[in-house]
């Protein structure tokens, strides 16, 4: 019998490693992008552990603040993303990918509430966006917050969960 409850407690422990690995579905988030003032881009692409994405477009503004958006129901909260964008400015498509912190669906989770600068409302019903920047050198960030901006309220955080370098290819 010890034999066998000793077999046992490895493959437990494997069991709950491999459990404590991956993230959580969150009910509700919201994904956007943004880049630095005065840097227009065409954003070709921005995806998700593979699987969804948010759409492509014009992106001309704002560094950790959620541009163009996408609205996520009952989705696993993202391990990576892969973006990739043109510079027009440099004639450059630049593309990469990026690791999220695991740590980020807790912080999703549990994200604190703010306070409206026009009313003193203290905002309760918390939506995490996740924000994916992409800056003019090729910088990728990937942040997560409690509110699309920090105009008009007190009290937005805003978490890195990665970071990364974008490699880029001549636009021919």
């Amino acid at each position: 019998m010890d034999k066998f409850i000793k077999s046992l407690i490895p493959i437990a422990c494997a069991l709950l490693l491999v459990g404590c690995s991956s993230t959580g579905k969150i009910d509700y988030m919201v994904a956007g992008v943004g880049t630095e003032s005065g840097n227009a881009i065409w954003g070709r692409s921005v995806v998700f552990d593979d699987t969804w994405g948010i759409p492509s477009g014009a992106v001309e503004c704002c560094y950790a603040e959620a541009g163009g958006t996408v609205s996520l129901y009952d989705q696993k909260f993202p391990e990576k993303v892969a973006v990739e964008w043109l510079d027009k400015s440099e004639n450059r498509i630049y593309y990469g990918e990026v690791a999220i912190d695991k740590a980020g669906y807790k912080l999703a989770k549990n994200l604190p509430r703010y306070t409206w600068v026009s009313t003193g409302e203290i905002e309760t019903n918390i939506t995490p966006y996740l924000i994916i920047g992409m800056g003019e050198t090729g910088e990728i960030n990937v942040w997560l917050t409690n509110a699309r901006s920090e105009r008009n309220r007190i009290g937005r955080v805003l978490h890195e969960l990665g970071s990364g370098q974008a490699q880029w290819r001549e636009n021919n």
